[in-house]
């Protein structure tokens, strides 16, 4: 790198190279593969092999019948199904319609899944089965539903929706209690894709979706494949390809790695291992890569707010793996990313800022948040006028070859298994609980941890704490263990003092 790319005050530097992007949409992207190799198999599950032009099919039938109940142009419309070959057909029918799809876990909380519908103002949701849902649902295994698709021309629909209108709406974790829906529009997700089919070559090969739609990790493995004419195959990633054939592309996160390490290498891609979501260890990644020499290994960062992935650092199959945390690397193009001071002035290289990430892959903002939206997207003093940066709560630092280092968090948000998890909203949920008169949580390793207080005459026990939290959290919210106190420690300035907090984490445990 040169000096005058390391400049600290021009932060303009920092960023990825400029690459034009057709003004089109992922609908319109996915619609051309189509046209270019109809034949070709687009979807591989235990159960169902469709070729592209079968695919397309089915995802035409859903979308005229979405679009006769009113799904279009910036209407959200809820996805509460398995990852399944009805899943991936159902999200490419809610984006030919012009909608924007939400994906929904059905074993999350009733109470959460209530909140996310009304939040988002979807109008419809598809799914399986006999569940009740506060929006008209449309069952695609109802006999009526089968009978109306039947009727359907297969053909694709005249509407077209716009670059910017929205794509999708995924929830997190809000530290208010409140999960918050981002809203990501059409432009930011081909500039994603588009880089992706630069960078992963792996794409047009075989790759597995092992996640839910819910995670946005999947953006990835599901539709990268499909403007370029790969296969995607539902399956976790411990059963492997189940036909033989190798994986050419993995996405996971981190903690995904030691497991993959144990499989036998048939789980494990040929061409591109893709790890995000979580801080990446140098030597998790050496010791699966004794097995995998000749895999490239990427570890890609990116909030949700910034579409999946913003920036990478790249192990190809020759170089040495460094050791403890692996660096982000350098942002994607179309993308600058500033480590800035409390005066968002450009931080000295070597030295911990927070991270701010600008460019066309920036979230359109939260669902009905405008507070929060304006809070968390800010004017880029250093773009052109009228463009926003992303204030992330991530710590970072540039080291001396000019690489993106993470350095924690600022706030009390966590990742858990790739997870997004505000503690707040944990501590939230506790803290419902008529008998709970404090909480607080933490991570510890790979497990979540919560401690409270009870008030003046409770008999309330863990195992009674987490069944309650199981009522609006999902599962991977649940604390794996909450601790009982008398009293929460504080530091001298009256604040919680977490260091403290779970060192005698066997005391009153479940």
């Amino acid at each position: 790198m040169t000096e005058e790319q390391s400049r600290p005050d021009d932060p303009a530097t920092w960023s990825g190279p400029r690459a034009e992007i057709p003004p089109t949409t992922l609908t319109a992207l996915i619609e051309a593969q189509v046209l270019r190799t109809p034949e070709a198999v687009a979807l591989v599950s235990a159960r169902t092999r469709l070729t592209y032009s079968e695919l397309d099919a089915r995802a035409n039938r859903l979308a005229r019948l979405l679009a006769a109940r009113g799904a279009g142009p910036e209407k959200v419309i809820a996805l509460a199904l398995p990852r399944s070959a009805e899943a991936l057909v159902a999200t490419l029918a809610v984006l030919k319609t012009g909608a924007a799809y939400l994906p929904v876990e059905p074993d999350h909380p009733p109470d959460r899944i209530a909140f996310m519908l009304a939040d988002s103002g979807c109008s419809a949701v598809v799914t399986l089965g006999p569940a009740a849902f506060s929006r008209p649902a449309v069952r695609l295994d109802d006999p009526d539903v089968l009978a109306e698709l039947a009727g359907h021309d297969a053909a694709g629909l005249a509407r077209r929706c716009a670059p910017d209108q929205s794509a999708y709406v995924i929830y997190t974790s809000g530290s208010t209690g409140r999960p918050k829906g981002v809203i990501i529009t059409h432009r930011s997700v081909v500039n994603y894709l588009t880089w992706c089919v630069a960078a992963y070559p792996g794409v047009g090969g075989l790759t597995p979706l092992h996640s839910p739609l819910s995670f946005d990790l999947t953006v990835t493995g599901c539709f990268a494949p499909l403007v370029v004419g790969g296969a995607v195959r539902l399956a976790g990633v411990e059963e492997g390809s189940g036909d033989g054939e190798p994986y050419t592309f993995l996405k996971a996160t981190p903690s995904h790695v030691p497991l993959l390490t144990a499989l036998p290498g048939e789980c494990s891609p040929t061409g591109q291992l893709v790890l995000g979501g979580e801080p990446l260890l140098g030597e998790v990644v050496e010791a699966w890569r004794a097995a995998h020499p000749k895999v490239t290994v990427v570890n890609e960062y990116g909030p949700t707010e910034t579409t999946v992935g913003c920036s990478e650092y790249r192990i190809e199959p020759d170089d040495e793996v460094p050791g403890g945390v692996l660096p982000l690397g350098r942002p994607i193009f179309n993308t600058s990313m500033y480590v800035l001071d409390e005066g968002l002035n450009p931080a000295l290289p070597g030295t911990t800022g927070e991270l701010y990430i600008a460019g066309v892959q920036l979230a359109r903002g939260y669902v009905n948040r405008p507070g929060l939206t304006s809070a968390s997207f800010l004017p880029d003093p250093f773009g052109p006028p009228g463009s926003r940066m992303y204030r992330t709560g991530d710590l970072g630092r540039w080291n001396a070859a000019g690489l993106l280092e993470f350095a924690g968090r600022i706030d009390d948000q966590v990742k858990v298994r790739g997870f997004r998890i505000e503690l707040g909203e944990v501590e939230a949920a506790l803290a419902g609980h008529p008998e709970v008169a404090q909480a607080a949580a933490t991570v510890a390793g790979e497990r979540l941890i919560a401690c409270v207080t009870l008030r003046p005459g409770s008999g309330a026990v863990p195992v009674t704490l987490r069944r309650h939290v199981a009522r609006t959290l999902p599962g991977y919210m649940i604390p794996a263990k909450i601790l009982i106190r008398d009293a929460l420690p504080l530091t001298p300035n009256g604040k919680l003092d977490r260091k403290v907090l779970f060192q005698n984490e066997d005391d009153h445990a479940d």
